[in-house]
């Protein structure tokens, strides 16, 4: 971790986004305080995943703007979803700035049958966020390391031996 990364003992979250949370405006601030903290510390590393992002505010002014901030920084993002159907349909403001970011943004397809495995969660190494009933938005926010290790590495398994690339930012046809 560079000097410039901050540990996750160094930052801490603004009153009362630690911790449970529950109902979807709750997980709305929850992600779009994630990508506010991911700009303005300049976090390296992001991963997102979701069964299919269909309840997520990517499409959001607000959320764009911060995902445009935090590339801008030259910062790597990983997708993993079962199917990508939703963000391509809904949410064409996201579908724009993956076009421009291609080149920070690696799309995964999970390739479990059993779609209740799949976590809905945004993770660094420095904050955690994971609705653990994706159907009620009930989750958990946390910047501890017992919180943010164990997702991480649950991730990065999903990454790299049940996920496949997927979703191009263009298609090329002849």
């Amino acid at each position: 971790m560079t000097s410039a990364s901050p540990t996750p003992a160094a930052w801490q979250p603004a009153e009362g986004l630690s911790g449970r949370f529950e109902g979807r405006a709750a997980f709305e601030k929850q992600v779009l305080h994630f990508l506010q903290q991911a700009a303005e510390q300049g976090w390296p590393q992001i991963i997102v995943a979701d069964a299919d992002f269909a309840d997520w505010p990517w499409g959001s002014a607000a959320a764009v703007e911060l995902l445009h901030q935090w590339a801008r920084r030259g910062r790597q993002m990983t997708v993993l979803a079962h199917h990508f159907d939703h963000l391509a349909q809904r949410q064409p403001r996201w579908l724009q700035w993956r076009k421009t970011w291609d080149h920070r943004l690696q799309c995964r397809r999970m390739l479990s049958r059993d779609v209740s495995r799949i976590p809905s969660a945004l993770w660094s190494p420095q904050w955690a966020v994971q609705r653990l009933d994706a159907d009620r938005c009930v989750g958990v926010a946390s910047a501890e390391r017992s919180a943010i290790v164990p997702l991480g590495e649950q991730l990065q398994e999903w990454i790299r031996s049940s996920s496949t690339p997927a979703f191009p930012a263009t298609v090329l046809g002849l």
